[in-house]
């Protein structure tokens, strides 16, 4: 399921709980998207109203995703003028890994 994008607060949506229902009537496991970030996609599973937190837009842009998250390192951020153009590699694969000392 994907969060609704309604409201704008800054760069979140403010849209708190608005899959519940929909939770509640699927017995399967349960997917969200939708603006989710490291705090908020931990405590949607933390609370069971989710299984699962799809990550798109900042995955693209950090594409050693579960490692900042398990860092809990800065994020890279996206160029949303580079989503869906012809070029191959500008914004889908330029986006730099984190820095990190052996």
């Amino acid at each position: 399921m994907v969060e609704p994008r309604t409201t704008y607060v800054g760069e979140n949506l403010d849209t708190p709980h608005s899959l519940l229902p929909m939770r509640k009537a699927f017995n399967g496991t349960f997917l969200v998207a939708g603006g989710y970030g490291r705090e908020d996609g931990n405590k949607a599973v933390a609370e069971g109203t989710t299984d699962l937190v799809a990550y798109g837009r900042i995955f693209l842009a950090n594409p050693d995703l579960p490692k900042r998250f398990e860092l809990d390192s800065p994020l890279n951020k996206y160029n949303r003028d580079t989503f869906y153009i012809p070029d191959p590699v500008i914004g889908y694969t330029d986006y730099p890994f984190l820095e990190t000392t052996s």
